[in-house]
């Protein structure tokens, strides 16, 4: 399948390559420096692994670091080509436009999955040696949420990188989208809500949902919803079942809809 072919020559090129294996070992050593760094003093102390991975590694590192190293795998990966001349040379094969532009989403996507796999390895090391109530099963399921938020900003990522020509261009819009949904995201939403005194009635919904849906909207703030209720054994269950339920469906328009974007754009160039 030409789909699958693509994928997998681009999953390999991008876990071989030096740029990626310098951003796998800068998060694992930032992630086992803070874990390391916010420990309990004296050995009496316990330290639960959710508290850690929900109140400082995942706020400050997981949706801040993996979006951006997301829009780094993913920024080059169809206008690189196509800068470079290789892209017409990858048409000339049996490969639609769709299967290069889903084959890398496809392939850069598992690659940033394992890369975040891997950068978690060193952290893992460190909390079983500090007195940290160590718990595997948690350990790793925040790692699958970290994981898929580093997907999905992959998706967008390369959704830019299929919409335009140079790969100038593709970082800008990639820098763009992190700045928005990972910097500007608060200030933007409190201004749509702010902008509004009192409920609409033309609206039938009320204020408290549309601050719901921008704040599941945004996949950052949805994977640490996730993240956080499933540190809290209550994922898909508990008061915020239904805001769950919206985050999940955010994210997988997130990792759909921009790649079907930028491939509309990409159908129409002339290469």
């Amino acid at each position: 399948m030409s789909l699958l072919a693509v994928a997998n020559k681009d999953f390999q090129d991008t876990v071989r390559s030096r740029g990626m294996a310098l951003l796998v070992a800068l998060f694992s050593l930032l992630v086992a420096v803070f874990a390391y760094v916010v420990r309990p003093q004296g050995q009496a102390d316990q330290f639960a692994t959710e508290l850690l991975l929900s109140a400082f590694v995942g706020p400050v590192l997981v949706t801040g670091l993996v979006p951006l190293v997301g829009v780094v795998v993913g920024y080059n990966a169809v206008s690189g080509e196509r800068e470079s001349g290789s892209l017409k040379l990858l048409l000339s094969l049996p490969h639609s436009r769709a299967d290069v532009v889903f084959g890398k989403v496809l392939g850069r996507g598992a690659a940033m999955a394992l890369a975040t796999f891997a950068g978690f390895l060193l952290p893992a090391l460190v909390l079983l040696v500090i007195p940290v109530t160590f718990n595997a099963g948690s350990f790793l399921g925040y790692t699958v949420f970290a994981a898929a938020l580093g997907v999905v900003f992959v998706a967008i990522s390369v959704g830019c990188s299929a919409a335009v020509a140079t790969r100038q261009r593709a970082l800008i819009a990639g820098i763009g989208v992190y700045a928005l949904f990972v910097l500007l995201w608060g200030l933007f939403t409190g201004r749509v809500i702010g902008a509004f005194s009192g409920p609409i009635e033309a609206l039938p919904v009320s204020m408290a949902q549309i601050r719901t849906f921008l704040d599941a909207a945004n996949p950052t703030s949805g994977i640490e919803l996730l993240g956080n209720a499933f540190l809290g054994d209550q994922l898909f269950s508990g008061d915020s079942v239904n805001q769950q339920v919206s985050a999940v469906a955010m994210l997988v328009f997130w990792t759909l809809a921009p790649p079907l974007a930028g491939l509309l754009k990409f159908d129409r160039d002339d290469l």
